[in-house]
């Protein structure tokens, strides 16, 4: 098994279309010393897909102005070169259906909107290792 990378070289891909909530996460992930980089739309992020290194790990917000986290979640899991990729939905929608729906599709973890700073560090370091 691949050797886990520490925070500082892992790139962690965040999709966020609301600028607070996506500020929030950035500066929570910065001082967990991870590497942010950050898009808001779906179309974004599969020209960020394409053109950049595959990120260590994506946060997907779930409800996108166009895009449902879901079904990008499904597209992905569906592509050789992202199956593994770990992804950790981010969502204001915290009812089980969701959560089972989101775990069913291949999401590593879930976390609902609104979270600490604690949680948000402990859930991908959790998902980190599982991948590692």
């Amino acid at each position: 098994s691949r050797v886990r990378k520490v925070p500082a070289r892992t790139v962690i891909l965040l999709v966020e279309d609301d600028p607070d909530q996506a500020a929030l996460a950035e500066l929570r992930l910065t001082m967990a010393g991870y590497q942010v980089r950050s898009v808001d739309r779906a179309k974004e992020l599969s020209r960020y897909l394409r053109e950049q290194p595959r990120p260590d790990l994506m946060l997907l917000d779930v409800m996108l102005p166009d895009g449902n986290g879901f079904d990008i979640l499904a597209q992905l899991r569906g592509r050789a070169d992202f199956a593994t990729l770990p992804i950790v939905l981010l969502t204001a929608q915290a009812e089980l259906k969701d959560i089972r729906n989101g775990l069913a599709l291949g999401a590593d973890g879930y976390i609902t909107k609104p979270y600490s700073k604690t949680q948000l560090a402990e859930v991908i370091s959790h998902v980190l290792r599982q991948a590692a």
